[in-house]
């Protein structure tokens, strides 16, 4: 299977030991869960996994808004409780909402798991950069999510002009931080670049699908951009009070707003496939 392919490759490669523990932790229990719902199909239509995937969001709404207070307050050992919680429930009800059965919910899962790596490693300022990695590959694996989303030309196709905007915040942020990297400057420079190009990506996946899944993942998209922008406002600029609740509530409100478009998504493909009777 897919996601025992990727776990074995993830186990050699992760080799910060606190990191390598928190993944065999969570791998222990995604991947039996992720062939138990492989084996039973029929278990994901019906209410109780509906009812488990709306608890599990719940749960996010709450973590987070827990996180953002408690980041407001200054209280950052909670608050790191609460962070490290946010992936694993939306993983969790992807995986209850998915089975995570296609390549589009693994992949997707894969983001997430990528996401709970950046969340733990920027807890210390020593793995900023290592934090750095984890998120470059979950936007990656955002970007390839929508790369396969099937459809007509998109929005950007029809009005390249559209994009501008886009291209636009991306050269006026890069200049703005540009002073305050030093050697930073070129790893900020190629997430910036990938995590605008996810946002562009979105805007074109209108009229390409779904109205409502396109305005889901380009908000999402958007979202977190601004998470990004504001959080490297605070590290190389100056640390403004008011910015890191900021952050987490455009990040929160981010990470939701692609995991329902997502799942929204799946949901769609799920039911073209299905065998008309």
């Amino acid at each position: 299977m897919l996601l025992n392919s990727a776990h074995q490759i993830l186990l050699r490669s992760i080799y910060i030991p606190p990191l390598k523990v928190l993944y065999q932790t969570a791998a222990k229990y995604l991947i039996p869960f992720q062939g138990f719902l492989a084996e039973k199909p029929g278990l994901l239509q019906n209410k109780s996994m509906k009812r488990i995937t709306f608890i599990l969001l719940c749960c996010y709404g709450i973590a987070a808004g827990l996180n953002v207070a408690l980041t407001f307050a200054g209280n950052e050992s909670f608050r790191f409780f609460t962070k490290i919680l946010l992936m694993p429930l939306l993983l969790f009800a992807l995986a209850a909402e998915t089975g995570l059965k296609s390549n589009y919910a693994r992949l997707f899962a894969a983001a997430l798991f990528f996401s709970w790596l950046g969340d733990i490693a920027l807890r210390w300022e020593a793995w900023f950069i290592q934090g750095l990695i984890a998120f470059l590959a979950a936007h990656i694996c955002y970007l390839l999510f929508m790369l396969k989303i099937k459809g007509d030309r998109g929005l950007l196709q029809f009005q390249p002009l559209f994009g501008l905007p886009v291209l636009v915040y991306l050269v006026i942020l890069l200049f703005v931080l540009n002073d305050y990297l030093e050697q930073l400057k070129i790893p900020v420079y190629v997430y910036g670049t990938v995590i605008c190009a996810v946002w562009l990506y979105s805007i074109n996946l209108f009229w390409k699908t779904d109205k409502k899944i396109a305005a889901l993942l380009c908000f999402g998209s958007s979202q977190f951009v601004m998470s990004d922008s504001l959080l490297a406002v605070h590290k190389f600029i100056y640390p403004f009070e008011i910015l890191p609740p900021l952050v987490m509530l455009t990040y929160c409100s981010a990470q939701f707003l692609l995991t329902s478009g997502a799942m929204r998504y799946i949901r769609l493909i799920d039911k073209e496939q299905q065998p008309s009777l």
